[in-house]
């Protein structure tokens, strides 16, 4: 696990519109809405994004995805990858990196971990991450707490498992993140489906003993990938929304809210 600190000198609520599973390469992939949102995070002072994995398809022999279908070969899919993410590396928008398994089939494969070749090459490699990460961040000013500023804790995994054709099944690998480490918000992707929940629990303070509900909130983000009408119909896996969601935190109350 990597542990990247933020720290902006804004009093605004501050924006996330997390980017995973876009599949570069493959010939379903939707480029025109990954434009859109990079643009989207672009024009938005507060906006931030992380890129959790499967930025790039890379498809091998032996994959699920069809090699002779690809679009572009994998040292083009990182070329084009390292292009369209320039703009918001260089304006400091990208908070966290990590490889998808996607990404990881090609690191098994042949040593080349692709991601961290992109990280490289934008000059992030210090918030790349090959697992996961908790991100820090901090900013605004706290109402309830003499102006200090608001401290957020993300936990950031592209995630395994929970691949059935049930929401369920993604749902309890997005609560399994919990069992690793408390934090705030968790973020996944990898099962392809937008969806998000809140847990509580009361945590303990022993420095002053006292006991205080914790709220937090679970966002798995979405595919940029249009119904595959050969494998997706053949193998019988419902169409899904393509929309990312987009996580805000408060500047003054300690509250994560996400818009799906």
């Amino acid at each position: 696990m990597e542990v990247i600190k933020h720290t902006f000198d804004v009093n605004e609520p501050v924006r996330i519109l997390p980017l995973s599973d876009l599949h570069l390469g493959d010939a379903h992939c939707d480029n025109k809405l990954i434009k859109q949102c990079i643009d989207t995070i672009q024009r938005d002072d507060n906006m931030y994004t992380v890129l959790d994995g499967d930025l790039m398809n890379t498809a091998i022999a032996g994959s699920k995805s069809d090699v002779y279908g690809e679009t572009m070969t994998p040292m083009q899919q990182l070329e084009r990858c390292t292009e369209i993410f320039q703009p918001l590396a260089d304006s400091g928008k990208i908070l966290a990196i990590l490889t998808g398994n996607h990404e990881e089939r090609i690191a098994r494969a042949v040593g080349v971990n692709m991601t961290q070749v992109m990280a490289k090459q934008l000059g992030l490699s210090d918030v790349y991450s090959a697992t996961s990460t908790l991100l820090l961040l901090r900013f605004g000013k706290s109402k309830r707490q003499e102006g200090r500023m608001q401290v957020y804790s993300l936990y950031i995994n592209h995630g395994n498992g929970g691949g059935g054709r049930r929401a369920g099944s993604k749902i309890n690998a997005m609560e399994d993140m919990a069992k690793i480490i408390t934090a705030d918000v968790y973020i996944m992707g990898h099962t392809h489906q937008p969806a998000s929940f809140r847990k509580c629990h009361y945590m303990v303070n022993p420095s002053n003993q006292t006991v205080s509900l914790r709220e937090q909130l679970f966002v798995n983000t979405a595919a940029f990938l249009d119904w595959d009408g050969s494998y997706g119909d053949r193998a019988g896996y419902q169409p899904n929304s393509k929309i990312p969601p987009i996580i805000t935190l408060d500047n003054q109350e300690h509250m994560a809210t996400v818009q799906l």
